[in-house]
């Protein structure tokens, strides 16, 4: 389904968040998507419910289909001392799931309280440093509820840290609800861009709750008043080719049946990407 060039188009975890693994992929590679993404609880569950890393890989390989993205990497901007057994938790599925089924890249998101940390840039490059040993970059996400709150914060993180394997994820959500414009987007080296994420929304938030907004009203792509078109051509400018991880967090297409979803979000990216006529 690649869009534009030989960009990859994936399906975030959750996007299809009532689908079992199976269903995620069936519906996800008949869509026409490139692969999908899967968070790291999703990954203790399969591990609880009995799921062996074989039949993982099975499962992908039976339908030449690729894990590209694992969420999600928390606790890298404490300091060693003060990081919690959740964090180390997570960053410990994450590199196991790597190790198992191969991925591109781990989304890292800053602490979900409290200010940005003295110790996140060190800690980020540290998290690099752990996560290129299982061939993974690592996609540093701003977002406003959490402690790296905006483009500028993880743009200085990344910079600082200057790990080959450490970049951003740019995300049209954060990126709209945070006001960055164009120009900080344009001027964004190309490898310094390590996934791009579509949704969409409305431009009046539906709520006050940054984080219950974002993981419930979400919309497909091009059925929002997002200017995605805008997004896609400053990030695409920079000459960039970061795959495209379509994540629509959404209480109303929880009510649908995931090919549904699938197709609805196949179709939506499509037409967002024919308009903004990125080779």
């Amino acid at each position: 389904m690649s869009g534009h060039g030989e960009t990859k188009l994936i399906v975030a975890n959750g996007s299809l968040r009532t689908a079992d693994i199976p269903q995620r992929v069936e519906v996800a590679r008949a869509a026409g998507f490139d692969g999908i993404g899967l968070h790291v609880r999703d990954y203790a569950r399969l591990r609880a419910d009995g799921w062996t890393d074989a039949g993982l890989r099975s499962l992908l390989r039976d339908n030449g289909f690729d894990l590209v993205e694992i969420e999600t990497a928390l606790g890298w901007d404490d300091s060693p001392e003060l990081r919690d057994a959740d964090g180390r938790q997570r960053e410990e599925w994450a590199f196991q799931l790597a190790d198992a089924v191969g991925a591109r890249h781990v989304t890292a998101v800053g602490a979900m309280t409290g200010t940005l940390r003295d110790t996140a840039t060190e800690g980020f490059a540290a998290l690099c440093d752990r996560a290129a040993e299982h061939g993974l970059l690592v996609a540093l996400e701003p977002q406003a509820c959490s402690a790296v709150a905006d483009l500028d914060a993880a743009v200085a993180i990344v910079r600082g840290a200057g790990r080959p394997n450490g970049g951003l994820n740019l995300d049209v959500w954060h990126r709209t609800r945070g006001g960055w414009p164009p120009t900080e987007l344009s001027a964004l080296a190309p490898e310094e861009i390590v996934v791009v994420q579509l949704d969409d929304g409305p431009m009046t938030p539906v709520t006050d709750d940054y984080l219950e907004e974002c993981t419930r009203y979400r919309s497909a792509p091009g059925e929002g008043e997002f200017d995605l078109t805008g997004f896609v051509n400053a990030v695409y400018a920079t000459g960039t080719q970061a795959p495209i991880s379509i994540e629509v967090l959404s209480d109303e297409l929880d009510q649908l049946p995931p090919a549904q979803v699938a197709e609805r979000l196949a179709a939506g990216t499509r037409r967002v990407l024919d308009a903004a006529k990125v080779s």
